[in-house]
């Protein structure tokens, strides 16, 4: 099985997309980040499937006011962080990783104190993809980035995790107030969700979902606990990625071993009116490392996802796979590799669905980046969905 690729030709040393989502106007908007080369930029991309065209709308770190060859750490990144608002438009924020210009590599403590080198800090930032009208709600944590984020639209607020020093944060849009609700974790948080009360939602490093109480205005523990292998020796676990459900009552999410635990990542659903997990098993469970992510919702109501498997004999020992899973049997089935015929996946962190049913997948560490679309069997393209954004979170 051979998948169609969108390959992002003209940026020919980025290396990354983090974030995908769709917005409201039903086009994909891609992240493409450059972590590993100095002195790169993150790029807002947009991909119109109805044309089969894209094109580049933001370089951000330029306009955010941090030039490249600043010496500093650019805005090299939007990290889970790409989120579409009901009108069209976007809020973002921006992450680091990649180092300066001239630079071999970067870390944040290397230089937390070195006023020509450190990062300038993560923006939150609205952007117009019909006009390119970008506004800047400025620096929000000095030395960090912005690992993931939520939107709470009807509330007006933003909720999100820093990287490196692992805060959870809430920013009020209208009022223009950043609040730092402080330390939850020591690795770093990976993905933050709402419910339909818009309360935020994030896990910790031992697998307990952290609650945002929005009307209480206060960030606590639940029981509630994602699952681990029961043969693991370890506590250490956490959340990668996390789907609403399409009747919107749970979300589905994928287990994260954090680079810890080397056991099979398991899948879950989290029941917001029951406040319990339920442990749906081992995405792959075959290779010990493997990584589950990707998780979307067909049109059919299949849960769609993706697994790295380990692959003899190649220079890159790793490939992406598809996967699905019937959410009423829990019958989970491989699809094929994510593999367009010229380049193979070695790693998939988000997806996306388009208005008529097309599965959109991020590439991760591949020159020139990519996004891979497949199309479920069962899609029905000559209906458009009437709900063109997919989640309210990166």
């Amino acid at each position: 099985m051979l998948m169609k690729s969108i390959v992002f030709k003209e940026l020919p040393i980025h290396d990354a997309c983090w974030a995908i989502t769709t917005g409201a106007d039903g086009n994909v908007y891609v992240g493409v980040c450059g972590e590993l080369t100095g002195g790169l930029s993150v790029f807002i991309v947009r991909y119109d499937p109805a044309k089969d065209e894209y094109d580049y709308l933001l370089e951000a770190s330029p306009a955010l006011g941090e030039p490249t060859d600043s010496g500093r750490s650019p805005h090299s990144k939007i990290h889970y962080c790409l989120l579409p608002a009901t009108d069209g438009t976007l809020y973002c924020a921006t992450h680091f990783s990649g180092p300066g210009l001239d630079d071999p590599i970067w870390r944040p403590w290397h230089v937390w104190d070195d006023p020509q080198r450190m990062a300038e800090g993560f923006h939150i930032f609205h952007f117009d993809p019909k006009t390119e009208a970008l506004e800047d709600f400025g620096v929000m944590s000095p030395n960090e980035g912005c690992r993931a984020m939520a939107f709470a639209e009807k509330r007006g607020l933003l909720y999100g995790v820093t990287w490196p020093r692992n805060h959870f944060f809430v920013y009020d849009i209208n009022k223009r107030q950043y609040r730092d609700l402080g330390r939850f974790c020591d690795v770093n948080p990976q993905v933050v969700w709402t419910d339909s009360d818009e309360n935020g939602y994030t896990v910790d490093d031992l697998g307990y979902i952290m609650k945002y109480d929005a009307d209480a205005d206060k960030l606590f523990r639940l029981d509630a606990r994602v699952p681990i292998d029961p043969s693991s020796t370890v506590e250490a676990r956490s959340a990668y990625d996390v789907i609403p459900s399409p009747d919107g009552k749970s979300v589905y999410g994928s287990v994260w071993n954090m680079e810890i635990n080397f056991k099979p990542v398991r899948l879950f659903k989290y029941d917001f009116a029951e406040e319990k997990v339920y442990d749906l098993g081992p995405g792959l469970g075959e290779d010990d490392l493997d990584h589950v992510g990707a998780l979307i919702f067909g049109d059919d109501g299949m849960l769609y996802y993706t697994a790295t498997k380990k692959a003899k004999n190649r220079i890159i020992p790793f490939k992406v796979y598809l996967f699905r899973m019937n959410p009423d049997t829990l019958e989970k089935e491989e699809i094929g590799p994510v593999d367009d015929g010229d380049w193979h996946s070695t790693y998939i962190a988000k997806a996306t669905k388009d208005l008529h049913g097309n599965l959109y997948f991020a590439d991760t560490n591949n020159r020139p980046e990519r996004i891979y679309v497949y199309t479920p069997e069962k899609t029905d393209k000559d209906t458009p969905s009437k709900q063109p954004i997919v989640r309210a979170w990166g």
